[in-house]
């Protein structure tokens, strides 16, 4: 047993356990979803016909035929199919880091989610590769659009985006997961999550989003949406941080976390609920436009650059 939380405590140190899930299933397919109802149908059917040319994803789970589901692979991969990919669900800055910017590149680190989301939609849209390979690109490039729009994906390595810090109230778990599920389960997807409701609500969220709204949102590139994810991963009232010299601590008085100190709760109440919903509503909503619009450009000889 010692043995087993040792080798744990390692992962983590390393960043395998960072920033685990983002969004947790229900999100990762809202985000698809609203991807699909905005596809052109040259490049739905496209979609569809990829995504039978990786049989080790469809055999992970049968609904993966379907692409709102399939963008959840990435985070329960098989044993026999591509890997999960742990270092590329996130990006970790210095905690010095006051913006992200384009010099921000991945932080310390060689890759993250803005250089999978080069890399994987390179994948799709060259020519020469083979349909197996596109396949596995269009459904990591589901999943990272989702990772890169959660906030506290765009982050800190040392408290692993916030798993550090717990949560108490109304949602009891890490900070992390507050905002991964707790939240946008407890007042989007209250119930089953069924099929049906994740669709109707990727149906209702897409229908509010407006031609400026549109025009704004995609007139972007990957690091300026890590960039709006970090902002809020600053902001005072997500309490994930506290600002001491424009530093976004951990706490008052330690800089960073380190294994075995004590951790920092976060009061969830309806109050945090409220305020933080709609930004999960929008962020959510975001993704899945700039997906649809990414997977246009790719899929979509005719489709116009034009929101």
């Amino acid at each position: 047993m010692r043995r087993i939380v040792a080798a744990l405590i390692v992962l983590m140190s390393m960043g395998w356990g960072s920033q685990a899930l983002a969004w947790g299933d229900s999100g990762h397919r809202t985000v698809c979803e609203i991807a699909l109802r905005n596809l052109t149908p040259v490049a739905r059917a496209e979609v569809a016909r990829l995504l039978r040319a990786q049989p080790a994803i469809l055999g992970a789970n049968p609904l993966n035929a379907e692409y709102g589901w399939a963008c959840t692979y990435p985070d329960h991969p098989a044993s026999n199919g591509p890997g999960r990919r742990s270092p590329e669900h996130f990006a970790n800055y210095p905690r010095t880091t006051t913006a992200v910017t384009a010099a921000s590149g991945c932080g310390a680190a060689p890759i993250c989610v803005i250089s999978a989301i080069a890399a994987d939609y390179a994948v799709l849209r060259a020519a020469t590769a083979t349909d197996q390979a596109r396949a596995a690109a269009l459904v990591y490039l589901g999943h990272w659009f989702g990772d890169i729009h959660q906030p506290l994906h765009s982050s800190f390595a040392d408290d692993l985006g916030g798993n550090q810090i717990g949560s108490t109230g109304l949602c009891t778990f890490a900070l992390h997961s507050t905002w991964d599920t707790c939240i946008l389960q407890s007042r989007a997807l209250p119930g089953t999550r069924s099929v049906e409701d994740i669709r109707a609500l990727a149906a209702a969220w897409s229908g509010q989003v407006t031609d400026s709204q549109r025009a704004e949102w995609l007139s972007s590139q990957a690091w300026t949406w890590s960039a709006e994810s970090y902002a809020v991963t600053r902001a005072a009232q997500t309490g994930y941080c506290v600002i001491v010299q424009a530093s976004c601590q951990y706490s008052g008085t330690e800089a960073t976390w380190a294994q075995g100190r004590p951790q920092r709760n976060v009061q969830i109440d309806a109050a945090y609920m409220d305020w933080a919903m709609p930004i999960i509503q929008r962020r959510i909503t975001q993704a899945g436009i700039r997906l649809a619009h990414h997977l246009n450009l790719a899929l979509d000889p005719a489709y116009r650059t034009a929101p």
